[in-house]
């Protein structure tokens, strides 16, 4: 027995040795790698008695494209701040290029972050100091500030990749005939028109009031230029021979998102969210009042990215307001966004507004976005001729996987694929060669701000023989049963939202905050016992 206990003090201490070592190298592989971390990114060094400091060449970052002002981001800022506290408080810094931009929660009106220009390096060198110190009571961050710090003025619109669209699409010094599916103000078209040729012609299509009233003046401006008041799924009853390229803007015009359509959950307004406000068709309050709770948050976690969680309550909390008012008489968007925000259980400091994917849920369901993307994307490919190229530029991911599933089904085979040797009997037919999709500049960001979520994707039209006619050729032939990958038992149990397997299995991206804490409290009990 004694040996036994022996053995154990000694393989205990043995093992302690280990750790330590271990301990030692974890240490020095940090060590290492915050090291060469300093060289590779703006890396605080703790110096000048104890305050950060920074590299002075990586400080070329904060610099805006063609040299200054120096711009420093500001978080955690007492709820009351003022921008003359923001100026006090950097006073000893130097000159700033103009008034601190402070912005508020847009649910609770509450200061919560802010952007600092100064006209030289040396004052956001100074300014980089001070992060961590105290401003009316709390530590406040300062760091350099990213392209995400710059702002476009309310009611204006710069169309996002411009030249990329202009190039992609071949239009420049071109006489051929394209196409600006969606023309929304005319900015794409207006870049398309100044580099065109003079026998060039373009067709714009929209079916917003202010959209196609911007269109007739452009017509009288230029002549090469038609405006059509359709949808861009309906071009090719207006279009007569083949085009050379087609541009399909999917994301809202900013006009429209400054407006009072009941797009935006910070502007109060009509909940009507349509495109086209002159059609008698369905709003998105008559929405809301038609649709079921289940319907609505499928619609919602779909749609708008919410989580099945929050759609589930978003879509309760709709329900309850019906109970009390059928018709929703009294909903405004301030009212929608005050209700999807409580149902979500808002969060200070996060930098999106808990409503916004709520309304574009609602927005794309009332529109019927996706369809009528999936069918645009068919007319703008048959309406090009062989080679012709069709740019679409996505802003959500939802939008982008119709785009991506879209070009993977009418992509052409390669030369070396393997079911090429199925390919007796199946004809060639039109298809798509798909370029790599581009993603706005950080030039372009600065000035545009708005363009940071744009994707440009680009197919162009070919014909040979389609990869979807040789799979389906080829499953024929082999006696291949259609493709059905089985969703795992744990999965399966929480998919089914509304029905007998609802709550028995829980993804953890789908828990609230508050289940969040308590699975982690119970985790934690659980290892103490």
């Amino acid at each position: 027995m004694a040996d036994s206990q022996k053995y154990t003090a000694e393989e205990k201490a043995r093992h302690a040795a280990r750790v330590k070592e271990r301990e030692a190298r974890k240490k020095e592989r940090q060590k290492q790698k915050k090291a060469l971390t300093k060289q590779a990114s703006i890396a605080p060094q703790a110096t000048n008695g104890g305050h950060k400091t920074y590299d002075a060449s990586l400080l070329k970052r904060a610099r805006n494209v063609g040299g200054p002002p120096y711009e420093a981001f500001l978080k955690y800022l007492p709820h009351d701040c003022t921008e003359q506290q923001v100026t006090q408080f950097f006073a000893g810094c130097g000159s700033l290029e103009k008034a601190p931009r402070i912005l508020k929660d847009r649910a609770t009106g509450r200061v919560i972050r802010g952007f600092v220009t100064f006209a030289e390096e040396q004052g956001l060198q100074n300014a980089l100091q001070k992060d961590g110190h105290k401003l009316g009571g709390r530590n406040i961050s300062v760091t350099i500030a990213t392209t995400h710090g710059t702002c476009q003025q309310e009611g204006t619109h710069t169309p996002a990749m411009a030249s990329e669209v202009v190039d992609v699409l071949g239009a420049r010094h071109s006489n051929g005939v394209f196409v600006d599916g969606t023309f929304g103000r005319g900015g794409h078209s207006r870049e398309i028109l100044k580099a065109l040729g003079p026998s060039g012609r373009l067709h714009g299509f929209d079916v917003d009031e202010d959209a196609i009233r911007a269109g007739k003046q452009l017509e009288k401006q230029d002549s090469r230029f038609t405006i059509h008041r359709a949808p861009f799924s309906q071009m090719l009853k207006h279009l007569g021979d083949k085009v050379q390229g087609v541009l399909l803007d999917v994301g809202i015009s900013s006009p429209q998102l400054d407006g009072g359509r009941g797009f935006r959950p910070e502007v109060e307004g009509p909940v009507d969210m349509r495109f086209d406000a002159s059609e008698q068709s369905e709003t998105a309050l008559q929405y809301l009042v038609r649709v079921s709770r289940q319907e609505l948050a499928a619609a919602l976690e779909a749609f708008g990215g919410e989580r099945p969680a929050h759609a589930r309550r978003i879509a309760d909390a709709v329900a309850l307001a019906k109970a009390e008012d059928p018709s929703l008489s009294s909903m405004t968007t301030s009212k929608l966004a005050q209700l999807a925000s409580a149902a979500k259980g808002h969060r200070e400091y996060q930098q999106m507004h808990p409503a916004k994917m709520t309304f574009q849920a609602l927005r794309v369901a009332v529109n019927r976005e996706f369809a009528e993307l999936r069918d645009g994307l068919e007319a703008a490919t048959e309406a090009c001729g062989l080679n012709g190229a069709v740019a679409v530029l996505t802003w959500k991911h939802a939008e982008c996987a119709v785009v991506v599933d879209f070009q993977a089904t009418h992509s052409l085979a390669e030369k070396d694929s393997m079911l090429l040797k199925y390919s007796s009997g199946v004809s060639d037919s039109w298809g798509v060669v798909v370029d790599q999709a581009r993603r706005p500049t950080d030039a372009e960001l600065r000035r545009n701000s708005r363009a940071r979520s744009a994707v440009l994707h680009v197919h162009r039209k070919s014909r040979g023989t389609r990869l979807s006619d040789l799979e389906a050729k080829a499953g024929a032939v082999l006696n291949w049963a259609p493709h059905h990958i089985p969703v795992p038992a744990e999965q399966r149990a929480g998919c089914d939202r509304w029905g007998a397997g609802a709550g028995k299995k829980k993804k953890k991206r789908d828990e609230t905050p508050e289940e969040r804490k308590a699975r982690k409290k119970a985790k934690k009990a659980r290892r103490k016992e």
